[in-house]
Formats: structure tokens, C-alpha cells, sequence
């Protein structure tokens, strides 16, 4: 089978033509998760596809999820806990648990997803990791862009982690 997905906001990045297409979604998601961890997106999944297990990477947000349609033959197992979702029933779930899911039915299966913040967070943790999160982001993006300006015909340089955080560090902010 295949998976596939169609991002609204991914890490702070907002695909305006996919929220052009789904306003009354974004007004939706906007409005109903006021603490949004800054990922929503539509998931698709084939017939006939097995996602293998894995867990997120950490438990610092939950994943909400509001499945829409091709739901038969769908289930999905979190921790110990299997799940069959129903159309129109939205539930949370701890993204950092192990989990897998399975689709044998005849339709593709859509649901939306919106990750938030874990609701044990106070609004001072929340933007702390936010603002790790966004450092994260701008080294990364930093990184990759000195990396391809390396490329012109260049060896890159070896970098050490203590490299890595000193070219880095003009990208700290107090956001």
C-alpha cells in the first residue's frame, strides 16, 4: 500500500495554496486548538498498507485525530490499545507510544490530523520549547544552506558538534 500526506502547517511552515484550498478547515483548526503544535495535516492510506511500528519523538504534544473516510478495514493500535476509528469521531492520542496501523478495506482511509501541545505543559514550558524548536529549525536551514554553498566543487569541512553550535549561534533569538 501507499501513504501519503497533505500538510496545512508543518513546523511553523504554512503551505498556503493546500490552506487555500481548505479554509473552513484552518478557521476550524485555528479556532478549536488554541495551543496547536504547529503541524496539521491530511493522512492518506491505501488499501493494503501496513505502516510497521514506530513512536514519535517525544511526548511533549498529542496528535488529534478526526478521521473523515475509507475507514472500513482500518485499525490502529497505540501502546497495548487497538483502535477502529469511526467517520466524524475525533479522538487524542500520545504520539510518543509505539504504534502501527493496518488497512484492509477497499477505500483509501483520510484523516486529519493536528498535533498539540501535551496539555500537562504549562504556557512558560510551552514557549521554552517552542523557542528550542525554532532554534532547531533555523540551525538546521543554516546548516544546509552553508552546506550547499560548500558544494561548489569544494571538500566540505569536517564539522565537530562544538562547530556545528558556534556557527549557529547568531541564529538564537529571544522569540
Amino acid at each position: 500500500g501507499m501513504w501519503n500526506v497533505l500538510y496545512l502547517l508543518l513546523n511553523h511552515k504554512r503551505f498556503e495554496e493546500n490552506c487555500a484550498r481548505f479554509p473552513a478547515t484552518i478557521k476550524a483548526i485555528n479556532e478549536a486548538f488554541p495551543r496547536q503544535y504547529s503541524h496539521a495535516f491530511f493522512s492518506a492510506l491505501t488499501p493494503g498498507s501496513h505502516i510497521m511500528k514506530h513512536t514519535g519523538p517525544s511526548n511533549r504534544m498529542l496528535r488529534v485525530w478526526l478521521p473523515l473516510c475509507g475507514l472500513e478495514g482500518f485499525r490502529l493500535r497505540v501502546g497495548d490499545t487497538v483502535v477502529h476509528p469511526k467517520a466524524g469521531e475525533a479522538f487524542v492520542w500520545d504520539h510518543s507510544f509505539e504504534h502501527e496501523a493496518w488497512h484492509e478495506g477497499d477505500e483509501t482511509r483520510v484523516v486529519l490530523i493536528v498535533d498539540v501541545w501535551h496539555p500537562d505543559l504549562t504556557a512558560p514550558e510551552v514557549k521554552f520549547l517552542s523557542t528550542l524548536q525554532n532554534c532547531r529549525l533555523r540551525a538546521g536551514r543554516a546548516l544546509a544552506e552553508q552546506a550547499a554553498k560548500e558544494s561548489d566543487g569544494r571538500e566540505p569541512q569536517d564539522a565537530t558538534y562544538f562547530d556545528i553550535v558556534e556557527r549557529a549561534k547568531h541564529l538564537l533569538t529571544d522569540d
